[in-house]
């Protein structure tokens, strides 16, 4: 069975290894502080009841990815003081770009073996190309649940006659989803400046409900946020219940006995409407007045959130069949109704930004490893 699902994975604890080798992709050489990536391990093992070594590695993706033949992440210890690791080697980096600004990143990666001693240190200097926006949406609406299914009716007794069978129960309504966040109120001031490693980068800073500084390429636009939620998703409506099947009429010496009804099958329940889009925010700007190019990069985006999907309506329950009986069978029961679906919800109202030219430098001033130009 796991060979089939694809988590049959390699464990080196009783392999003979010698040689590792880590690394985040051929050829990269950077990490953006704001995209995860995942580690790269590739060794030389013979295993036992192999006849030679061969080599092994670990697989790209996430938790739905193939894994047959390839290496466990629980070969291996990766660390980094600039991030977190998960348990299939994606690393976090820490978001601040102010802490990897100069040092960059350093990851260490440590083969778990009991005699092979292997370990290797890498390092990856800070890229921004990952930054295209900046700000953030107000919170998505919660998903309304789905209704419950309608239980089924009970099969009717055989007996002389055949006892009826009962009706299937009506399907929960779906819950409407709930409506989307209003997009945060911000203060943003831009600016070019200088790293390092860059001549020239956008950098932003924020504040207001939310706070942030943000380095960005200077040779494309920047997208500054504030928009609405999303409306939640309404719930679908449950399923009717099955109707229950008429009982056999067995009869008796003086008569033959009648089958029993088919109880009828329960309606779906109606889905549940979406929820509405928070309205957009706010967003003021001002950049510098020395380089007035930079009111064609710095864009804004203060939408409002997008309406939620309504819910489906629920199927209908499936009818009871009559009881057989030797004086006559019982009449099939109905099938229910589908339930209705909901209407989405509507769209958020859009909000506010002005942009205006001025002085920021007071807003830049002793940024560790970021010089303003």
């Amino acid at each position: 069975m796991r060979s089939l699902v694809g988590i049959n994975t390699v464990h080196l604890g009783e392999a003979q290894v010698s040689a590792m080798q880590v690394d985040i992709g051929p050829g990269i050489a950077t990490i953006c502080p704001r995209q995860p990536v995942q580690m790269h391990a590739t060794v030389t093992a013979q295993l036992p009841r192999e006849a030679a070594p061969s080599s092994y590695e670990t697989w790209r993706g996430g938790n739905g990815t193939r894994r047959n033949g390839m290496l466990d992440f629980r070969n291996f210890a990766f660390a980094s003081a600039q991030g977190r690791f998960d348990e299939l080697g994606w690393f976090a980096p820490d978001p601040d770009v102010l802490a990897t600004v100069d040092s960059g990143f350093a990851i260490s990666a440590q083969l778990l073996h009991p005699r092979a001693q292997l370990a290797q240190t890498l390092h990856y200097d800070p890229d921004y190309r990952c930054i295209v926006s900046v700000g953030a949406p107000g919170g998505p609406g919660a998903d309304g649940p789905d209704g419950a299914s309608g239980y089924s009716g009970s099969d009717g007794r055989n007996g002389f006659d055949g006892q009826d069978g009962g009706d299937g129960a009506r399907g929960g309504d779906g819950a409407p989803g709930g409506n989307g966040f209003n997009g945060p109120h911000l203060r943003m001031y831009a600016t070019y400046a200088s790293t390092r490693l860059y001549p020239k980068l956008i950098v932003v800073r924020v504040l207001g409900d939310i706070e942030d500084l943000v380095l960005a390429p200077a040779d494309r636009p920047l997208t500054l946020i504030a928009s609405g939620g999303r409306g939640g998703e309404g719930g679908d409506g449950g399923s009717g219940g099955s109707g229950g099947d008429g009982g056999r009429g067995e009869g008796g010496k003086e008569r033959a006995g009648y089958g029993g009804d088919g109880g009828h099958g329960g309606d779906g329940g109606f889905g549940g409407p979406g929820g509405i889009g928070g309205d957009g925010g706010r967003i003021e700007l001002v950049y510098d007045r020395r380089y007035p190019e930079l009111a064609q990069l710095l864009r804004f985006d203060v939408s409002g959130g997008s309406a939620g999907s309504g819910g489906g309506g629920g199927s209908a329950g499936s009818r009871g069949d009559g009881g057989n009986g030797g004086a006559g069978s019982g009449r099939d029961g109905y099938s229910g109704n589908y339930g209705g679906s909901a209407p989405d919800g509507g769209f958020g109202r859009p909000g506010d930004a002005q942009m205006t030219a001025g002085e920021v430098s007071a807003y830049f001033r002793d940024l560790p490893g970021v010089r303003m130009l």
